[in-house]
């Protein structure tokens, strides 16, 4: 297989890394949108308190809402900065396989991490329930349009768009090439999810890298992005008929 790490690019690949930004300009700024991001996350939910909105599952999703919704806006505005053509930078046209490909690229996601889940399951159960249990109590509050609202297009929309996105092609255009770019961004999305256990991590870096796969093999985010969401839907819809509780406390 032909590699031209100029462009970090193989010759037999659906994707082109198009970026203007340097590995290091990309690097400062993908920081510095998850720091405005938390601080904007931050401002909103005490200015929901100092309002007098003291529900507190309404507060952190709303929080985490408009946290996305800036990281989104941001990200899209650095797709522009040096003239660029953002659809072109951030790899948002169609998948070069068609339509068939985001079926086949879930069912094979869900199949791989169906297995894993069941392993982790029958060896730690009580670290894939701490990693659900969060979730379940958004799931199951009357704010639970809005968690799926935010579970499942808020997080994927912007995670994609930033990390595999904007982050993943500076960094192809160097030594490291696509595959050191595709386990930097999962290290950097998995440190996203630092709340989640060790097992929780594990899974998340592993699907990061089949994310990254996905772009580099269709050319395409919109399948690693249409992937994240389903898979994010998947849970909420397993948390809605799964007491995870009341399996916990069994």
């Amino acid at each position: 297989m032909e590699f031209n790490e100029s462009h970090g690019v193989h010759a037999d690949c659906a994707y082109q890394a198009r970026t203007p930004w340097l590995w290091w300009q990309a690097l400062g700024f993908t920081a510095l949108t998850l720091a405005i991001a938390m601080l904007v996350a931050q401002f909103a939910s005490q200015g929901l308190v100092n309002g007098g909105f003291r529900q507190a599952n309404w507060n952190f999703l709303l929080a985490m809402a408009a946290s996305q919704l800036t990281a989104i806006c941001l990200t899209w505005l650095a797709g522009g900065r040096f003239g660029g053509r953002r659809w072109n930078l951030l790899a948002l046209g169609s998948p070069v396989q068609g339509k068939r490909v985001y079926l086949a690229s879930f069912l094979a996601m869900v199949t791989v991490s169906g297995l894993f889940s069941a392993l982790a399951w029958w060896v730690w159960p009580q670290q894939v329930l701490a990693d659900l249990a969060f979730f379940e109590e958004f799931i199951r509050s009357d704010a639970w349009w809005l968690a799926v609202l935010v579970i499942g297009l808020g997080a994927p929309v912007m995670e994609e768009l930033l990390f595999r996105g904007f982050l993943f092609p500076a960094l192809a255009q160097t030594r490291i090439g696509l595959i050191g770019a595709a386990v930097s961004t999962s290290a950097g999305w998995a440190a996203l999810h630092a709340g989640y256990s060790s097992l929780g991590l594990i899974e998340v870096f592993a699907v990061g890298l089949y994310f990254s796969w996905l772009l580099v093999r269709t050319g395409s985010l919109r399948v690693p992005m249409f992937c994240h969401a389903a898979y994010n839907l998947a849970v909420v819809a397993l948390l809605t008929v799964v007491d995870i509780s009341a399996v916990a406390a069994a």
